[in-house]
């Protein structure tokens, strides 16, 4: 399962919903993460995304958690399923 978050200004991200829960605990309502737009700061929609294995898009890019020195930083890769 994916979450997508869209900003009004049309900036989406991506990510799995596994790594997210990885990164803020388990337990966690996926719908009421804090994500951030760089652009214009508005109010973000939050969807959750079921993908079937042969159904899956081909060029979509997610972001995928990864520490480094301690800290949690998220970087993009080509979602492969």
């Amino acid at each position: 399962m994916l979450v997508k978050a869209e900003c009004s200004c049309g900036n989406v991200r991506y990510c799995r919903s596994a790594d997210s829960m990885m990164v803020y605990r388990g337990g966690i309502d996926p719908l009421s993460l804090k994500f951030d737009c760089s652009r214009c700061k508005p109010q973000v929609t939050i969807t959750l995304l079921e993908l079937h294995p042969e159904h899956l898009p081909k060029r979509l890019v997610i972001h995928k958690p990864m520490t480094v020195d301690g800290k949690i930083i998220w970087h993009t890769e080509r979602f492969r399923g």
